[in-house]
């Protein structure tokens, strides 16, 4: 909650009110001590209109679809109740101006609103940054008839929208010089080498003639097929070292770093998976997580968690990816390649760091 006093109507009210004061004590009686009480109870009187006001104030705001991607246009709704008795005067909406772009409703606009009356307002909307935080209505002032003070408080009922990061080639660059020195190591869920392996199985329908044993077919007295080994690429870990910022601290500066690491990350899995090329993303979910990309679904699926789900339980959780990034730039990686991604480099760094 914020007041602001306004020093005009503030030194409009102390003199109306010391003239009462004068005049009472001059004159007395009902006539002269009627209007000094009407303006002592002004001001307590406006705070519990407000505070009634800002009661039964319902605010409900949503998108069209669940998940936005940044820097695209979708429509907007708000929809503004005064469920009390007593009706809304002037009530202005404030915005959050800083992370998204409501095209029909400006900020500061004034809403008055009888008794359960409702409001619908629509507009388009873009948000500027990837990640969760909140857009539309931030919060909403009320002011007292005669313009005294204004109070401005968050609007009761608040919207946070999802929202995708762009699939860019920020990363391109890095990982690109980055394969000369990838060693092999990961063997891919999703796909096969082209010719069969060691390992044996019974022939199914549908299974390449070419691919049968015909010596333990004969031995066993069943067609038995040889199948392919899972395949085996060269591949590197990403680890994201996220930062780990309270939901109420996270401020413009916080959600610009956020969009760039969260557009960064997706780029390097994009970039291999384009390729059928594994790579074992390490990121902070709740509590450390693990996910291999090696193909356009498995890319689809990473990608639908990185927008809402980079965060920290505990403490515990943001030291062990701190310990693995500490131990990764000494060297502890057993010859394996990790690209450790940073949200909040310092200052002079890079946002990544190659092992």
């Amino acid at each position: 909650m914020n007041i602001t006093v306004h020093k005009k109507g503030l030194f409009i009210y102390l003199s109306v009110l010391v003239f009462f004061i004068v005049f009472a004590s001059f004159y007395g009686g009902p006539v002269s001590y009627a209007p000094l009480y009407s303006m002592i109870l002004l001001v307590p009187l406006s705070v519990l209109y407000i505070f009634l006001n800002y009661k039964f104030l319902r605010i409900y705001q949503d998108v069209e679809v669940h998940r936005l991607t940044k820097g695209e246009d979708h429509r907007y709704r708000a929809l503004i109740e005064n469920a009390g008795i007593l009706p809304i005067h002037r009530m202005k909406l404030w915005l959050y101006k800083d992370r998204c772009s409501l095209y029909e409703i400006d900020d500061g606009r004034e809403v008055s609103l009888s008794i359960h009356e409702k409001k619908e307002l629509l507009s388009g909307i873009n948000c500027i940054y990837a990640g969760a935080y909140e857009v539309g209505i931030e919060k909403v002032s009320f002011e007292d008839p005669f313009h005294i003070f204004e109070v401005i408080l968050l609007v009761p009922y608040s919207f946070r929208a999802i929202v995708s990061p762009r699939i860019i080639d920020v990363a391109d660059r890095v990982l690109d010089l980055e394969n000369l020195f990838n060693n092999s190591g990961l063997k891919s869920d999703r796909l096969f080498e082209n010719i069969p392996g060691s390992n044996i199985r019974a022939y199914q329908r549908g299974d390449s003639l070419s691919s049968i044993n015909w010596k333990v077919s004969a031995r066993l007295s069943e067609l038995m097929v040889r199948v392919p080994d899972r395949m085996e690429n060269r591949t590197v870990t990403v680890l994201m070292d996220a930062v780990n910022v309270p939901e109420c601290e996270q401020d413009s500066a916080f959600l610009k770093k956020r969009d760039y690491f969260l557009e960064f990350v997706i780029s390097a899995a994009w970039h291999f998976a384009k390729q059928s090329v594994p790579v074992k993303m390490v990121y902070p979910s709740g509590k450390v997580r693990e996910s291999v990309v090696d193909s356009y679904n498995s890319f689809l699926e990473f990608y639908s968690i990185v927008a809402d789900s980079i965060f920290y339980s505990t403490k515990e959780d943001e030291k062990e990816i701190h310990d693995l990034v500490d131990s990764r730039r000494i060297g502890q990686h057993d010859g394996d390649t990790w690209i450790i991604i940073r949200e909040d480099p310092g200052k002079g760094e890079e946002h990544f760091i190659i092992c």
